[in-house]
């Protein structure tokens, strides 16, 4: 009986009727106690075998959900009169330790229960004064590390619809493996929060725009949230990663009121929302902005004029989300034009981003995300500009001069043929006095000179001492792959173990170079950065 229910004895059924006792003997007695024991033995079976079906059924429908069904917002706040009791929990420890269901570990599922690493977990999140935390889509590297990590975003989901938005969300994983996933990571890091991220980025063949209430269309983003909240309260998930990039100015303050409505929702079910930001840097001069369809000019104290970080206003964001993560990188995209080739995310520009941040984001918020990739550009040719990860990098080392630190001003000088590398040189103003701590590797190959910046260990762990130097909720990185040096790992063992060594704190405004990111081509660099099999790697 539900507890809303209230009890009801038909009317016949008033009057008392009289027990009337009657004596058996022994022999009956013990055969009607064995026939009831043997009975309820039955019944019990046969109530195990009838759950065991519904729970099939159950994950059937799952399934067939994920399939294209209209999805509904699940209610998490219903709850049997039981708990009220005290006797749910109680009932919830029996029913998960019997085995009426394969679990993870079991057969039918082919997923191990035991963690597959002997290291300490993480602490407590009210423990942890700078969290760990990575994007990835390599799920096998994810499984293999987990136990280093506080917090991790699933990479799965995207925008159903192009240039016109239906609030309807894909995601890469199925229903099934969403169940098993999260499942499995908890049993390997039973204190990770996991905190999938809803990736688009805009172009002119993909738009963000109905989803956040664009073009009048409050009921398309009122649809948007709530399929976002049916896929956290489905799945168990510990809150959303909100990364919409690239928008155009116009959609800032509904890009604001889309995230005030999420924000509340996800809070009144104890969750966490993620923002991830593009990267800014502090403006020589700060001026106002018009700019079309907004009720307020933008505040332009940023040097980064387009318009991405245009959108992602840090002080109002930072109100209602839990964590902003900065996206510091691509510095130097895979192109050919001003700034041409370079790292991703050099100390010298990652610090001017703390600064203008730490102003504007509370700290325990603030999360600043660095690049695990690097790219390689023709130096003297018009060739293909490659993604470069750790295992790139070993082939090229074979056949190149690698230099760790990077002064590309010494580089120019002392190459004998460096008057033809015109894809760099016409850019050299961009290194006039910078010395960089990320590798790269100087080779000629296919009848071109050429330059490959990438990611170690030596320059991870360079970059994450200038991050600790500061007060920050935690760091990100993009992304996590089976396919980086593996040093980074054995770093992270040390920093969530404690046994790194203590860092001096920063001082506050360094006067560092000028260093900003400039806008993206129309040809959809960062797009392909974020979605081209090179980095994306299933």
């Amino acid at each position: 009986m539900k507890s809303y229910e209230e009890a009801h004895t038909p009317e016949e059924l008033n009057r008392p009727v009289p027990y009337l006792p009657k004596k058996t003997s022994g022999w009956q007695t013990l055969f009607v106690s064995v026939l009831w024991f043997c009975l309820s033995g039955v019944s019990f079976y046969l109530g195990v075998q009838a759950l065991k079906a519904q729970h099939s059924e159950k994950n059937e429908n799952v399934v067939a959900a994920d399939q294209g069904k209209p999805l509904q917002l699940a209610n998490p706040s219903l709850k049997s009169s039981l708990s009220d009791l005290g006797l749910w929990d109680s009932l919830g420890k029996w029913w998960n330790s019997t085995e009426l269901f394969p679990t993870q570990g079991s057969k039918e599922t082919g997923v191990s229960s035991g963690n597959e690493s002997k290291s300490p977990l993480p602490q407590n999140d009210d423990e942890v004064s700078f969290r760990a935390s990575t994007w990835f889509s390599d799920y096998e590297a994810m499984k293999k590390t987990v136990h280093l990590y506080n917090e991790i975003h699933p990479f799965i989901y995207g925008f159903k619809g192009r240039t016109t938005n239906n609030g309807d969300l894909y995601s890469l994983w199925g229903a099934s493996q969403k169940h098993a996933r999260v499942a499995e990571l908890r049993s390997l890091n039973p204190r990770v929060k996991i905190i999938p991220t809803i990736f688009r980025w805009e172009n002119k063949n993909e738009k963000i725009s109905e989803n956040i209430g664009m073009n009048g269309r409050n009921d398309i983003r009122d649809r948007h949230i709530q399929n976002i909240l049916y896929e956290v309260d489905t799945y168990g998930f510990d809150g959303i990663d909100i990364d919409y990039e690239g928008m155009s100015c116009e959609k800032k303050e509904k890009f604001e009121e889309f995230i005030v409505i999420l924000s509340k929702e996800i809070h009144k079910r104890g969750k966490i929302l993620s923002v991830a930001v593009h990267p800014k840097t502090s403006a020589k001069k700060s001026g106002l902005k018009v700019c079309k369809g907004l009720n307020e000019k933008i505040n332009m104290d940023f040097a980064e004029n387009w318009r991405g970080p245009m959108t992602h206003d840090y002080a109002f964001l930072a109100k209602h989300a839990d964590r902003i993560k900065v996206m510091a990188y691509e510095l130097h995209p895979r192109k050919y034009r001003n700034p041409g080739p370079g790292p991703q995310a050099p100390n010298v520009w990652i610090r001017n981003i703390i600064e203008y941040a730490k102003e504007r984001v509370p700290a325990k918020k603030l999360y600043m995300a660095i690049p695990t990739y690097g790219y390689d550009w023709a130096l003297n040719c018009n060739a293909k500009i490659k993604s470069v990860y750790w295992s790139d990098a070993l082939r090229r080392q074979q056949i190149g001069v690698t230099r760790q630190p990077t002064n590309i001003d010494k580089v120019l000088a002392e190459s004998k043929n460096s008057n033809s590398w015109t894809n760099l040189s016409r850019f050299s103003w961009v290194h006039e006095g910078k010395t960089y701590e990320d590798p790269s590797i100087w080779y000629h190959s296919e009848g071109c000179d050429r330059v490959a910046f990438f990611m170690n260990r030596k320059a991870f762990e360079e970059k994450m001492t200038l991050l600790r130097s500061y007060d920050l909720g935690g760091f990100s990185f993009w992304q996590l792959l089976s396919d980086n040096d593996p040093g980074i790992s054995t770093y992270l063992e040390l920093l969530v173990t404690n046994k790194l060594p203590p860092v001096p704190k920063a001082q506050t405004k360094p006067k560092n170079p000028d260093v900003k990111q400039t806008a993206p081509e129309d040809n959809q660099d960062q797009e392909e950065a974020k979605n081209n099999q090179d980095l994306v790697k299933k």
